[in-house]
């Protein structure tokens, strides 16, 4: 018996907790067989549910109970003459070679993929996640779970889904202004578009070199550098000569100034909801961004509207936004500001540039023609659609009249 009054050594004390781990671990595969065999037998002394026995008796909460339950079913239960799910997870549990947090993260893929995939690839992916588990920590394991069960549901999606995706992709976003003055926004994206926010963010949110002259490091808590590329981002964005152009409208941001307030520093409305500094303004404008300066003199006269340039020329939206009224999709109600410009003639087709090759559409019937069997002719000058055969199989071209009657052309 070791005296406990002689103080261990470094390594004593480093193989004491390293033996203490692995017995941990060890306990809570005898904790999962143990349920496992109870629920097995029925077992319930009395209370309405296994999972209710747990939290009077172990006093845990339900959330904890019913993990160990998922864990025991999968790591231990046998079902008649087959083994357990994941019985090779649970032998590395059993002997203290994997840890609680990778069994949670093994379980939550089986969980996923139970229905998903058949047992021989499930037993394929148990095999990969173990012997990552047995080297790396449960988040590298998380890492690569998820990657397995995209990749499994993008292999069972049926032919026609990524079209589907593209017309109505699962991405929300809300921006509002805080009471501090400051603008706050929430939302989510669907898996592909955030690997593409996720990758640049990776190469444009990394902390700054250390200072040559004072060896200070970035200041910038994690959160800050992720916003500061976010803004790079953007500022990048409206630089971009492919930047969708909304309809008759070229300009990303409208700087409302007047001739008086930019001689002497005064703040500048922007797109009619804030105010920045005149330098903010000035800073933006040089930025190379998509801007429209609107300059008044002090009566409020307009001097200058500055223009950028894009695919359809000026002439062409101004054209565009008259002829069509907005988005031409039938029933569409989108007015020319929350359009864009559409090759009838696909422009990888070798369609031309021109206003009877050109409509306006707003983004989501943009994907909608773009990824589905709706297609557009145009007759008599104005814009017809057809609908995908097995929707009107007379092939009776339709007409946007949201934004004006028909013509005779149309009736």
């Amino acid at each position: 018996m070791s005296d406990p009054s002689r103080k261990l050594s470094d390594e004593e004390l480093t193989a004491s907790h390293l033996d203490a781990v692995r017995k941990l671990d060890m306990a809570y595969a005898e904790l999962l067989r143990g349920i496992a065999e109870m629920r097995s037998r029925g077992l319930k002394h009395g209370f309405s549910s296994f999972t209710h026995f747990q939290t009077e008796t172990d006093h845990v909460s339900k959330g904890e109970a019913l993990a160990r339950e998922r864990a025991a079913d999968l790591l231990y239960r046998q079902r008649g003459s087959d083994p357990p799910v994941l019985a090779a997870v649970g032998e590395a549990l059993g002997n203290g070679s994997i840890n609680r947090e990778h069994v949670t993260e093994i379980c939550k893929v089986a969980n996923t993929l139970s229905d998903k995939a058949p047992g021989e690839d499930l037993a394929v992916h148990e095999r990969t996640l173990l012997d990552l588990a047995l080297q790396a920590r449960p988040h590298e394991v998380r890492r690569v779970g998820r990657r397995i069960v995209d990749y499994v549901e993008q292999s069972n999606k049926p032919p026609g889904d990524d079209d589907r995706e593209q017309v109505s992709p699962q991405c929300t976003l809300r921006l509002w202004q805080g009471k501090s003055g400051h603008w706050e926004l929430r939302g989510a994206l669907d898996h592909a578009n955030a690997q593409i926010l996720h990758g640049l963010l990776g190469v444009l949110a990394k902390p700054a070199p250390r200072d040559p002259v004072s060896g200070a490091s970035d200041p910038r808590s994690a959160a800050e550098r992720q916003g500061d590329a976010l803004v790079e981002i953007l500022e990048l964005a409206a630089r971009c000569d492919d930047l969708p152009v909304q309809g008759g409208e070229s300009a990303v941001l409208t700087l409302n100034i007047n001739l008086d307030e930019m001689q002497s520093n005064q703040p500048v409305l922007v797109n009619d909801s804030a105010y920045v500094s005149m330098n903010t303004a000035r800073r933006i404008c040089c930025s190379g961004a998509a801007v429209t300066p609107v300059i008044f003199r002090g009566n409020g006269e307009e001097l200058v509207l500055g223009r950028t340039s894009r695919t359809a020329n000026k002439a062409q939206r101004r054209a565009l936004a008259a002829r069509d009224g907005g988005c031409t999709f039938p029933g569409c109600t989108r007015p020319p500001k929350w359009t864009e410009p559409h090759h009838v003639v696909y422009w990888t087709h070798s369609g031309r540039t021109d206003l009877d090759n050109l409509v306006l559409l707003c983004s989501h019937h943009h994907r909608v023609v773009h990824h589905t069997e709706w297609h557009i002719q145009m007759i008599g000058g104005r814009p017809a659609f057809y609908a995908p055969r097995w929707l009107d199989s007379t092939q009776t071209p339709r007409y946007n009249l949201a934004h004006r009657a028909p013509d005779r052309a149309t009736a």
